[in-house]
Parts: C-alpha cells; sequence; structure tokens
C-alpha cells in the first residue's frame, strides 16, 4: 500500500492542488518472460509520469487485471480522469472479482477528483459534487465492509461542504447583481440543506445583516 498525499494539475491557467489521499494497491500473478519485459516498459513509463492514450492501449494489451488498476491509480493521481476512468472500466470488463472494492474505490474517487478540480466555477461544482456525492455514498452502501470505505466518509463531508459553499457564493452573486429575494432564499436553502456547513453559519449572519 502506498499514500499518495498531493498533486498539481494546470486548469483554466491555474494550479489546482488536488488532494486525494489515495490508497494504492499491488497484485501478484505469475508472468511469461515477454509479460514481464511489457509490464516493465509500463511500470518505467508510469514512473515518469507518463498517461496518455498510448499508455491505456498497452496496459489494455498486456492483460492483467492487477496492471489495469496499477495504471488506473497513476493517471487519477495526475488528474487524467479520462483515462483512469477507462482503464478502470477495462477492468470491470474482465469479470475480475479480486479487488472489486478497490476498482470500485478508483471508480468513486474519479468523479469526486473532478469536483475537487472545479473550484472557483460554483455552478458546475454544484453538479459535480452531486455526481461526486452519489458516487461516494454509493461505494459506502455497497462495500460496507471495505478497508477502503473509512477513507469515504471524509469526502462525503468534504463535497457537502464544497456545495454549501458553492451555494453560498451564487446567492452573493445574486445579491450582486441586484437580484436580493433570490439571494435570500438561496441563503435559506443552504441553511436548510446543508445545516452543519460552515457556510450555513455564514448564510445565517448574511440574512441578519439583510434583514427587511
Amino acid at each position: 500500500m502506498t499514500e499518495m498525499k498531493t498533486m498539481k494539475t494546470t486548469r483554466m491557467g491555474c494550479w489546482i492542488v488536488l488532494a486525494l489521499s489515495l490508497t494504492g494497491c499491488a497484485g501478484n500473478q505469475v508472468r511469461s518472460q515477454g509479460q514481464e519485459a511489457a509490464l516493465a516498459d509500463v511500470r518505467a513509463r508510469l514512473a515518469m509520469g507518463q498517461c496518455d492514450t498510448a499508455l491505456t492501449q498497452q496496459v489494455q494489451a498486456l492483460g492483467e487485471p492487477a496492471v489495469l488498476l496499477e495504471a488506473a491509480y497513476q493517471c487519477l493521481t495526475l488528474a487524467r480522469l479520462d483515462v483512469a476512468q477507462v482503464l478502470v472500466d477495462s477492468y470491470r470488463q474482465q469479470g475480475e472479482a479480486s479487488e472489486a472494492d478497490y476498482a470500485a474505490y478508483l471508480a468513486a474517487l474519479i468523479p469526486y477528483a473532478r469536483f475537487e478540480l472545479a473550484r472557483g466555477d460554483s455552478q458546475l461544482q454544484l453538479q459535480l459534487g452531486r455526481e461526486a456525492h452519489a458516487a461516494l455514498t454509493g461505494f459506502v452502501r455497497a462495500y460496507s465492509q471495505s478497508g477502503y470505505r473509512a477513507e469515504m466518509v471524509p469526502r462525503v463531508q468534504a463535497v457537502l461542504e464544497g456545495m454549501a459553499r458553492a451555494e453560498y457564493d451564487l446567492a452573493v452573486l445574486d445579491q450582486e447583481r441586484g437580484d436580493l429575494a433570490r439571494a435570500k432564499a438561496r441563503m435559506r436553502y443552504v441553511q436548510r440543506g446543508y445545516p452543519r456547513s460552515a457556510a450555513a453559519a455564514d448564510a445565517t449572519a448574511w440574512l441578519l445583516d439583510n434583514q427587511g
């Protein structure tokens, strides 16, 4: 098992830190000499930070479930989310069950990563937040005994906090545009929908300041 703490990616000209804290998983399997050479090439490319369509095709051709997940994990930490999704899907299509919870864990983190990378775009964060919340809670329900389950709980909370803040920011934007009624309605929604969030406390303060 390995622990990845932070990853940086460029989005819209800015550096964004994506804190995934992923847990890796490696598998053991007897391989032929040719497979070992192909595997060594794949791992060398991953070690160099490569994650692209060509690598995806190479990993798929290799046909080893553990390598598919290893590559998916690497691509996820590099924020190559579409590639990571393809690799996880390829693993699942093989009908492999030995690491089913780990594959589902990676699959759930892909929409979570998209949500994190959408910071600064409140409307997009709300859309992606709903998808991430569904994926994370779906994993918790489906794999209640998995060792990865505990890692999902703080991420679910992070999604809810992020969505609450996005709603709050949109309410402030409504106020700046002169639509005070809409701003108040959205602030009240933050209070009701995310009562334990920091944004809910801010919404309460805002409503007190904008009474009348």
